[in-house]
């Protein structure tokens, strides 16, 4: 497993949202070996709004549930706790940015996140890897971006206008105005809010080259959000115009809607957003 040292606390992410605290319970509870389905919905039946949310995105496409269900209570015994984890996590997020998520730049972002994260574990499933931090860690690859456009919306919304009319690198106007880039930033936000260390370098390394054959978490997210990226949901000016079928060959299984053609691809990913109401 890959570590990552901890940075130093940038002071750019003082004003970020916290981390939703049921959202952590939930997480923390669920990752505990010995933990039962019962224990796990007590806690989220404590809090109506995130029991709501659960419930919603638990029947929504964007999580292939193939059964309507009904409760709090089905959904978590249906789909298992690796599952309810991935939800919890993905609710979390939507929670944190729900106020601000108007904003035209900031649900870019969101979109292309989880356009990332359906894209990650289809991926994965094909490649015989686990499915849900692959999920997760396209969810959250953006993580620092979104804390930095949380905190700062109006100033980071501007840097990306200025960066895309100019041609700036991104990381590099991003040191320049917050003292860290969105790299660093997620990683720092996913070691203090207690995720793996795992997803914590997959977060720091997503701008790193894609490897070919590779079918680890880090390049599997390299990928991923780049096919995002050329599949139509960019939340910002590439680094590069990659071709889809150059992307799709990093993958060394793509045999579904993943690598039949952009066409297949992008068509199940407005299917499956569209479902969550994107």
């Amino acid at each position: 497993m890959n570590e990552v040292a901890r940075p130093q606390a940038p002071w750019a992410l003082r004003l970020v949202p916290p981390f939703p605290t049921i959202a952590q319970r939930v997480l923390s509870v669920v990752s505990q070996d010995d933990t039962s389905l019962r224990e796990v919905y007590e806690i989220v039946k404590m809090d109506p709004s995130f029991s709501a949310d659960l419930l919603r995105f638990a029947n929504s496409a964007l999580f292939g549930v193939r059964h309507e269900v009904n409760s709090v209570a089905q959904a978590i015994t249906m789909v298992g706790l690796d599952r309810v984890k991935t939800i919890a996590t993905y609710v979390a997020m939507n929670t944190m940015i729900r106020s601000a998520v108007s904003m035209a730049a900031l649900r870019k972002v969101w979109i292309h996140s989880q356009a990332t994260a359906i894209i990650a574990e289809e991926a994965a499933r094909l490649n015989g890897v686990p499915r849900e931090p692959a999920y997760t860690g396209g969810l959250l690859h953006n993580l620092g971006t979104l804390g930095l456009m949380s905190a700062y919306p109006a100033e980071y919304s501007r840097m990306l206008e200025v960066s895309d009319e100019f041609g700036f690198d991104l990381l590099g106007i991003e040191r320049d105005l917050f003292d860290i880039d969105h790299c660093l930033a997620g990683c720092y936000l996913a070691q203090d809010w207690n995720f793996p260390d795992e997803l914590a370098a997959a977060i720091a390394g997503h701008h790193d080259p894609p490897v070919a054959g590779d079918v680890s978490l880090d390049n599997l997210i390299r990928v991923a959000w780049r096919l995002a990226d050329t599949l139509g949901y960019a939340a910002f000016s590439p680094e590069k115009d990659w071709a889809y079928e150059e992307l799709i060959a990093f993958l060394p299984n793509s045999k579904s809607w993943l690598g039949e053609s952009a066409e297949a691809a992008r068509t199940e990913l407005d299917a499956r957003l569209s479902s969550a109401g994107m």
